[in-house]
């Protein structure tokens, strides 16, 4: 019979489990960026000012709110390990997106929600106010900012379908943010209502500024500087698919570089690190290769396009290692399933090489897709991993229409990865215990982010990077 001291110590053990509750990742870097978005306004609500319309303080936190927001993009769309909150680059970039395009909207609509009251009291007086706003020249810096805003959201927006090289929308899109970030400064303080009752509210938006423009200091001119100290070799280029090169290159003696299975780095093969020519590719090899690291490239851009052009013996430099994506998410997890949609290969890659290097006796599945067999790389050296995991198996998946058996010596899955291959590859007694990485294009996260939730997998448990900046 168990003794009342061993019933005690169980029933606090359950009421510790069922109430013990830790909030998600996303959901803490959500909090933290919350907390820095409503600092200029609570600093405001501390200035003894006369009371407002409801309809004019409404305004005021939205408009707080939205230059705050846009004082915060920069970092979250730059390499800042420093700074836990923006250490999580997919997160971070996912934010700075969507975050851009509700400014875009926010500020579209800040001179209209400003003369709007005047309109609907007297016609006459809001088309006097209107005349007043665009030809006062302390408006000036306001309405230049509040153009450029548009048309720099808009440019980000449609970058994908503009006729640009990625290099020269980064440029524009930096020089754009610089400019706005300056005169949208001059705006807040020599017009916004806060600075004139108190000029020493000014000081927290010149503060702001301030460190916008150091981070673009540091990141183009600071960095490149110390990165040059530390550079890398090229060791080889291999075209390993119809689409795909394999790049490995060498860390010479005496320097120092550290990575987890899953991370990205920035690399860049020009001549001059002062500039835009770094590229986010993610790491395939595993820590035990060091001082080689490899990467799969696929070619999908003009910077790809040309990796042919490359030279073995050449100076590389890379910025890194970035991302959260980790084996230790796994830790407790029973079984894990990697999932790989085309160029995505080579993160997964490396998560694999990082199990079989801890000789991981869990079950471990890998579905590897793409739209052609010839686009399909490295098969036959990730089918060895099942002779070295016991509990390793590999999953093609291809979308072509007439398949080759014999082109490749594994089963093949004709279509996408869809919850009919996940649920044929996994016991759906035990996926509630499993850990999912994935990486791929965005349409495929979508996609199999939407069937795992079907099958019941906890979205804590799924980890993945896109790296699409």
């Amino acid at each position: 019979m168990m003794t009342q001291t061993a019933l005690s110590s169980k029933l606090e053990a359950k009421l510790k489990a069922r109430f013990q509750f830790k909030f998600p990742k996303k959901y803490k870097l959500s909090f933290g960026y919350l907390i820095l978005l409503i600092v200029p306004f609570c600093i405001a609500q501390m200035l003894d000012m006369d009371t407002k319309t409801v309809y004019a303080q409404v305004l005021t936190i939205i408009n707080l709110l939205a230059i705050m927001a846009f004082f915060i993009q920069f970092p979250l769309g730059s390499r800042l390990k420093q700074f836990p909150i923006f250490t999580h680059i997919d997160w971070s970039v996912e934010r700075h997106k969507k975050v851009g395009k509700w400014l875009g909207i926010v500020f579209l609509f800040h001179p209209i929600l400003i003369l709007a009251p005047r309109f609907l009291f007297s016609y006459n007086d809001g088309v006097k106010s209107l005349i007043e706003v665009i030809t006062a020249p302390p408006m000036l810096t306001g309405l230049i900012a509040w153009g450029v805003l548009i048309a720099w959201v808009c440019f980000s927006v449609y970058k994908n379908k503009l006729p640009i090289r990625y290099e020269t929308w980064r440029l524009a899109h930096l020089i754009g943010f610089v400019a706005i970030t300056i005169l949208a400064t001059l705006h807040i303080t020599t017009i916004g209502s806060h600075g004139q009752f108190q000029s020493n509210f000014n000081i927290l938006w010149w503060v702001l500024c301030s460190f916008s423009l150091a981070m673009v200091v540091y990141n183009y001119l600071v960095k490149p500087t110390r990165l040059k100290r530390q550079p890398f070799t090229l060791n080889s280029i291999t075209k390993i698919s119809s689409h795909d090169w394999q790049v490995t290159i060498e860390q010479k003696s005496g320097a120092n570089f550290y990575f987890e299975p899953g991370q990205f780095v920035w690399l860049n093969t020009s001549k001059s690190l002062h500039g835009v020519s770094e590229h986010p590719f993610s790491i395939a090899s595993g820590k035990q290769d060091l001082p080689r690291l490899s990467f799969i490239i696929r070619e999908l851009g003009d910077y790809t396009s040309s990796l042919g052009n490359l030279i073995e013996g050449q100076a590389v430099y890379i910025d890194g290692p970035y991302g959260s994506m980790s084996l230790n998410d796994s830790n407790q997890s029973t079984g894990i399933m990697l999932i790989a949609g085309g160029a995505g290969l080579g993160p997964i890659l490396s998560l694999l090489r990082g199990l079989a290097a801890q000789n991981d006796t869990r079950p471990i599945r890998l579905l590897y897709g793409n739209n052609l067999l010839s686009q399909m790389a490295l098969v036959d050296q990730i089918k060895g991993y099942e002779t070295q995991l016991s509990h390793f198996k590999l999953q093609l998946i291809c979308q072509e229409e007439t398949i080759d058996p014999n082109q490749v010596n594994q089963p093949i899955y004709q279509g996408i990865i869809d919850k009919q291959i996940i649920e044929k590859n996994v016991d759906l007694c035990a996926i509630n215990n499993w850990s999912v990485y994935l990486c791929g294009p965005k349409p495929m996260i979508n996609s199999v982010n939407k069937s795992l939730k079907e099958l019941g997998v906890k979205q804590s448990h799924i980890h993945y990077e896109q790296l699409s900046f």
